[in-house]
């Protein structure tokens, strides 16, 4: 009996030793909701659309070395589906996950002089207990689209964010896209209201081929699928 004891000690002084703050054996994880909010001025008013996403991050410790997972800065993943904002009957602005990762929050709130590995770990400490609100650079933008025709999304179309103008006429302007760090929940559901065709584009491209290639017609439309909407329909 004493000797089943003592092991049991020995085996939760190990746990105790190997756990700290951040995870178990020097394996750190963090969870970020991230809330993307686009307005837009038109010639009926103001705009907005939102969007709230989850940006999951892991850091393996630097003697775990399986592929690249140990002594790098770890990987990070998005959870979540673009903004939509309807700026009039049948007409939509999206801001999408292309161009927009589990990484921009970092980038944004972090203020990294260097990129050590112990300085992200304590960035992403930092503001995962943060509310910060700030305005996204323009190169930080997400890829922004619209459909000429919202039931075709081989019609989907690229929009200049300095230019709305140019695609949806005369009155409408980007008036600005912010970030915020949030406990709102995942948003859901908001994008495939819209694009009711969504789901049957997870193993194809807009265009309808399931290969991405140089030379398709419509270049846009088969570089991005159902996955760049919303994250569940990949």
């Amino acid at each position: 009996m004493r000797r089943i004891l003592t092991l049991t000690a020995i085996a939760a002084a190990f746990v105790m030793i190997a756990m700290n703050t951040n995870g178990f054996m020097g394996f750190r994880w963090w969870s970020l909701h991230q809330k993307l909010v686009v307005e837009v001025q038109t010639p009926f008013g103001p705009k907005v659309g939102t969007s709230t996403s989850e940006a999951h991050w892991e850091m393996a410790p630097q003697w775990f070395k399986i592929g690249d997972s140990g002594g790098g800065h770890g990987e990070g993943s998005l959870k979540g589906e673009a903004v939509v904002v309807e700026l009039s009957e049948g007409k939509y602005l999206f801001a999408l996950l292309n161009g927009y990762s589990a990484e921009t929050a970092i980038q944004i709130f972090g203020n990294l002089q260097t990129f050590g590995r112990e300085e992200y770990a304590a960035t992403l400490n930092q503001i995962s207990s943060s509310h910060e609100t700030l305005e996204l650079p323009r190169n930080k933008y997400p890829l922004l689209v619209t459909f000429d025709d919202i039931n075709d999304p081989a019609s989907v179309k690229r929009v200049d964010p300095a230019n709305l103008e140019a695609t949806f006429g005369p009155g409408y302007r980007l008036n600005g896209i912010t970030l915020s760090l949030t406990k709102e929940p995942v948003t859901k559901g908001k994008v495939e209201k819209v694009l009711g065709w969504l789901g049957r584009y997870y193993d194809v491209h807009l265009d309808g081929n399931r290969i991405e290639t140089l030379s398709a017609k419509n270049r846009l439309a088969n570089s991005l699928a159902s996955g760049d909407f919303d994250t569940e329909k990949n």
